[in-house]
């Protein structure tokens, strides 16, 4: 009997730690956590490889931002059913902008840390992390 194989988005872990489940959140908290997401990502990038994208590198994280959710439009399932061009845009505007509460904002970084805080929660850093591997369909380069 072969062993089971896991997916480059953590497979097993999904089971443990919910998987995307995007398509359980509000319209609003959909958006949060697929920016947050992104910026949890950015900032492993940087700290486990050096690679300093978004504004780490000093570019307009909106850009990347939306090779990001380019991405995940190509992940079947990952994004919940009422996603549209017009929710994209709701979505990348957030980012832009911040959400309501100043939170969700692309031009500011985040660590594990500030996610724990935020969520009230010790496992959202890596939900946040799987639904990035999901996305970009591999861990982070020689770290996680």
């Amino acid at each position: 009997m072969p062993p089971p194989t896991m997916s480059p988005a953590g497979g097993l872990l999904d089971g443990l730690f919910g998987g995307s489940n995007l398509d359980k959140l509000s319209k609003e908290d959909c958006y949060v956590q697929l920016i947050d997401s992104y910026r949890l990502r950015v900032e492993d990038d940087y700290v486990f490889t050096g690679e300093a994208g978004g504004i780490y590198g000093g570019e307009d994280p909106t850009e990347e931002f939306a090779e990001f959710l380019d991405l995940a439009e190509t992940r079947a399932g990952l994004l919940p059913g009422w996603w549209s061009p017009e929710t994209r845009k709701a979505c990348e505007a957030m980012g832009a902008s911040g959400s309501k509460d100043g939170w969700a904002n692309l031009s500011c970084a985040v660590e594990k840390h500030d996610i724990q805080e935020h969520y009230k929660s010790p496992t959202m850093p890596m939900r946040l992390r799987l639904l990035a591997e999901k996305v970009y369909g591999k861990r982070v380069q020689g770290g996680l």
